[in-house]
C-alpha cells in the first residue's frame, strides 16, 4: 500500500544522531573489515605466504564478535546507546591498531587480532545504529534506516582506495593502524557530542506520530516471544543466505575478475562501484519500505545478485562487470534495511536491540562463512564458475520465502 508522508519535521530534529550514526556505521565494523578484505588479500599472501583460504579464514573471527550482538542490544535497551557506541568505537580502533601492530608475526597472531576487532566493534555495527535511529523516528523509520546504513556504502566507494593507497604507500601492516587512527579521529568526537544518554532522548517518538495511544517504544514482543514466531527464523534463514551469497561475492570479487583478465588496478576501481550501489540500494530501499509491503520489496531486490552470477559466469568484459558489481551492490545495500525494518515492524520496538542482535547473528554468520568457502573452492578449482551456479539458484529460494511472512501486527 502506497503511503507517502511529506513531514520531514524528524530529520531536522535528530539531524546529530542521523551524522553520527551514518559516520559511525561508514567506519564500524560492518565496513573496514569487510570492504577492505579483496584489497589486502593479495599483500597479505604474497608477504606472509599464507594462502587464500588461509587468509579469508580470518573473517569467519568475525562471526565470533556478532554472538555478542545481542548483549549488545540488551544494554542498549537497558542502558541507552551513548556509553555503549563510544567505548565501543574507541575499542574497535585499538583492535585495528594492534592487528597492525602484531598481525603479520604468525597465522594465529593474525587470527587473534581479527578475533579481538570482532569482539571490540560489536558497538559499531547496526545493532546500535538501528537502536537508536529506530527510537527517534517513526513516520520515516525505512528512510532513516537507509541513510544510516549508507554509510557503510559510502566507506564501500572509497574504502578500497584508501586501502590500496595505504598498502602502496606504508606496507599493511601499518594500513591497519591507518584505518585505526580513523576511526579515533571521525565517529568518536561525534558520538560523545551528539549521541543523548538514557532518559535524555533529544526528540523521543510521539504518540501522535506512532498513531497509536501506546508509545513506540512500550509496544512489541520480547525475545522470547519472537523466539516463538516462525517470522523469526523465516527472516533470520533468508538472509543468512543471502548473506552467504553477497559477501561471498564481494570478498571475493577482485580475484573473480583477476581469473577472467581483468587487471588488478582495473578491478580496484570497479570494486568502487559497489558502494555507489550499496548506497543507492539503502536509500531507495528505505523509502521504499516507508511506502510498500516489505517483503514483496525485499524479494524483488534481492533477486538481482542472482542476475549478476549470470554475468559472472565464463568470461566478463569490464562492462559486464560493472553491471554485475553493481546488481550485487545494491542487494549488499538492501539487506541490513530490511533486517532492520522487518525486526522494528514484526516485532516492535520493546526489546528490539535483543532481537535484531540475534537476527545480525544470522545475518553475519552467513557473511562470515563464505569467504574461506569462497577461497577453498578457488583453491581446489582455480574457478568460480560452480558457486556462480549454485548462488543462481539459491538467491530467488531465500527472496521468495520472504513473501510468507504475512501482514504487519499492527496494520
Amino acid at each position: 500500500m502506497y503511503s507517502p508522508n511529506k513531514d520531514y519535521s524528524e530529520f531536522s530534529r535528530n539531524f546529530g544522531i542521523l551524522l553520527t550514526s551514518f559516520v559511525g556505521m561508514m567506519f564500524g565494523i560492518a565496513a573496514i573489515p569487510f570492504y577492505t578484505l579483496g584489497v589486502f588479500a593479495g599483500p597479505v599472501t604474497q608477504d606472509t605466504g599464507w594462502t587464500m583460504q588461509q587468509f579469508q579464514f580470518a573473517f569467519t573471527f568475525i562471526l565470533l564478535g556478532t554472538f555478542f550482538g545481542p548483549m549488545i542490544g540488551h544494554f542498549c535497551d537497558r542502558f541507552g546507546s551513548r556509553w555503549v557506541a563510544i567505548l565501543s568505537i574507541a575499542a574497535f580502533a585499538t583492535s585495528l591498531i594492534l592487528l597492525g601492530l602484531v598481525g603479520h608475526a604468525s597465522l594465529w597472531a593474525f587470527y587473534s587480532g581479527w578475533a579481538l576487532m570482532a569482539v571490540a566493534g560489536q558497538g559499531t555495527s547496526p545493532v546500535i545504529w538501528t537502536h537508536i535511529v529506530g527510537r527517534h523516528f517513526a513516520k520515516h523509520r525505512g528512510l532513516a534506516f537507509g541513510i544510516v546504513l549508507a554509510g557503510s556504502g559510502v566507506f564501500a566507494a572509497f574504502g578500497p582506495r584508501l586501502a590500496a593507497f595505504a598498502i602502496s604507500s606504508w606496507g599493511w601492516q601499518n594500513s591497519y593502524i591507518f584505518l585505526g587512527m580513523i576511526v579515533l579521529l571521525a565517529p568518536l568526537p561525534l558520538a560523545v557530542i551528539f549521541l543523548p544518554s538514557k532518559g535524555q532522548s533529544l526528540a523521543p517518538i510521539s504518540r501522535a506520530e506512532t498513531g497509536t495511544d501506546v508509545p513506540a517504544i512500550a509496544r512489541g514482543k520480547t525475545l522470547g516471544q519472537a523466539l516463538t514466531d516462525y517470522r523469526f527464523y523465516v527472516i533470520g534463514l533468508s538472509f543468512l543466505t543471502i548473506a552467504f551469497g553477497v559477501a561471498g561475492l564481494i570478498s571475493n570479487m577482485l580475484p573473480l575478475l583477476e581469473t577472467s583478465g581483468i587487471a588488478m588496478q582495473d578491478g580496484v576501481a570497479l570494486l568502487g562501484l559497489i558502494g555507489i550501489a550499496v548506497i543507492g540500494g539503502r536509500i531507495f530501499m528505505g523509502a521504499l519500505l516507508d511506502r510498500f509491503w516489505a517483503p514483496l520489496v525485499a524479494a524483488a531486490v534481492l533477486l538481482t545478485p542472482a542476475l549478476a552470477c549470470f554475468l559472472l559466469i565464463g568470461g566478463v568484459s569490464k562492462g559486464e562487470a560493472a553491471i554485475a558489481i553493481l546488481l550485487v551492490g545494491f542487494a549488499a545495500g538492501a539487506e541490513f534495511d530490511i533486517v532492520a525494518y522487518l525486526a522494528s515492524k514484526y516485532f516492535g520496538l520493546l526489546a528490539y536491540g535483543k532481537i535484531y542482535g540475534v537476527l545480525y547473528i544470522s545475518l553475519f554468520a552467513g557473511a562470515a562463512i563464505a569467504p574461506p568457502v569462497f577461497g577453498a573452492i578457488f583453491d581446489r578449482d582455480g574457478s568460480y564458475e560452480l558457486l556462480l551456479y549454485f548462488l543462481a539458484i539459491l538467491f530467488p529460494i531465500a527472496a521468495f520465502s520472504l513473501l510468507t511472512l504475512g501482514r504487519y501486527p499492527d496494520s
